[in-house]
């Protein structure tokens, strides 16, 4: 615990750190992350697995594939964008890679074979930045309150599910899912590109000698990759983000099922996101509060309660109940990964390391998962199998938080 004194030095530089120009990267970041393709298009691609299941005769896991290409390009390409952001920089690397995504999304408006969207969902998943450039760049802004920094970033997918959701459905309803897309590929070249270029700024890192901070220095890769800590963040991250994209690609027909619309359904799906604003912020005050990964434990053992009230749910009211548990405590959870590698590892060669985490959780937990859930679905004819697995999967990343060790100071690593 620190002294009253150390309190109030590291309050004095948290308010120093909201300067303008750093509240004007987050904006952004917020704002990116939200209109992207990890953003905008996972949030909502529940709505989209009827309308295709319907135009091409497919069934649940065939139409979950797309996911899974997504995943499986974002999973292969993320060490090489790591390593492209940690050399040239997140704001170049950002914008570009912004300005080439929008022509996909775009492009799925044009769509009329199959074939073209497999290879556009492709194409999207081997140019989307993923939280790499966010990650590096407000490690860059943020010394004292990096956790809130992160905990703010994270409200882009709070807030953009049920933005997202909300104009996906009203898309959906007037024009069809092609145009739906078209949408997303005009925010995306209109609003979030703009955005990037106006606010998206480096600061250059501060020397050691002249201000404390694990963002001055750090493990390479590899010495990383040898200790026991990168694999408990990724084994916790890889169940964790395969649930929570698991009930976001399947959220709506999951509730359908249930006897609700689809239209309903998305209402209720949104209590996800709603959790997930609740959670990030506050979990992100905590870890600056509180120096120990265990302090988001009761967030992921609120996840569980929350899947197995999905389970047993049937009304209206008690599901929104229990997917705001699942986005409370899951959100919670799941957003802390580049927080705990910054405090483990340091931030010289972060993205490098968060690359390599990210074909973990894109291979196994997006891209596998969402199939997967897909194909228990076609097997039982319903998702009561497949809910069963995310709740055990919850379980056992809340389990995993018990056996991280307490942060190194940078002398220690």
């Amino acid at each position: 615990m620190t002294s009253h004194a150390e309190s109030v030095v590291k309050a004095g530089h948290g308010e120093r750190e909201f300067s303008p120009a750093a509240i004007g990267v987050l904006i952004a970041s917020l704002v990116a992350l939200m209109l992207g393709p990890t953003g905008i298009l996972l949030n909502t691609f529940s709505l989209f697995i009827a309308p295709m299941s319907d135009e091409f005769g497919w069934d649940r896991a065939e139409v979950s594939l797309l996911v899974t290409f997504f995943g499986l390009a974002v999973a292969i390409t993320s060490p090489l964008k790591g390593w492209l952001i940690d050399r040239y920089g997140a704001r170049r690397v950002m914008l570009c890679l912004t300005f080439a995504l929008a022509l996909p999304l775009l492009g799925l408006a044009m769509v009329r074979m199959v074939w073209q969207l497999y290879a556009l969902f492709l194409v999207i998943g081997i140019l989307a930045p993923g939280n790499l450039p966010y990650g590096r760049i407000l490690g860059l802004w943020f010394r004292h309150r990096l956790g809130m920094a992160y905990g703010v970033l994270g409200l882009g997918f709070g807030i953009g599910g049920p933005v997202g959701l909300f104009i996906g459905h009203q898309s959906l309803e007037l024009w069809g899912w092609r145009t739906t897309y078209l949408v997303y590929g005009v925010l995306e070249l209109c609003v979030a590109l703009p955005l990037l270029a106006w606010l998206f700024r480096e600061r250059q890192p501060v020397p050691a000698q002249s201000e404390s901070s694990i963002a001055s220095d750090g493990l390479s890769a590899r010495q990383a990759w040898s200790g026991m800590s990168f694999w408990l963040v990724l084994a916790n991250q890889v169940l964790a983000v395969f649930v929570m994209s698991g009930v976001m690609t399947h959220g709506v027909p999951m509730l359908v099922e249930r006897g609700l619309s689809r239209g309903e359904a998305s209402g209720v799906l949104s209590a996800l996101w709603v959790g997930m604003m609740v959670s990030q912020p506050l979990t992100g005050w905590l870890m600056d509060r509180f120096a120990t990964p265990r302090v988001v434990l009761p967030f992921a053992l609120l996840a569980v309660v929350g899947m197995l009230g999905f389970q047993l749910g049937s009304t209206g009211a008690a599901l929104w109940l229990a997917v705001f548990m699942i986005g409370l405590g899951g959100g919670g959870e799941s957003g802390t990964t580049k927080y705990l590698l910054i405090r483990y590892f340091g931030l010289r060669h972060f993205s490098v390391i968060y690359g390599s985490i990210q074909p973990f959780t894109f291979a196994v937990s997006i891209s596998f998962g969402a199939w997967w859930l897909g194909w228990l679905y076609d097997r039982a004819g319903s998702y009561w199998l497949a809910e069963w697995g995310l709740s055990l999967a919850f379980a056992v990343a809340a389990l995993s938080l018990l056996a991280f060790r307490p942060y190194p100071s940078p002398a220690e690593r």
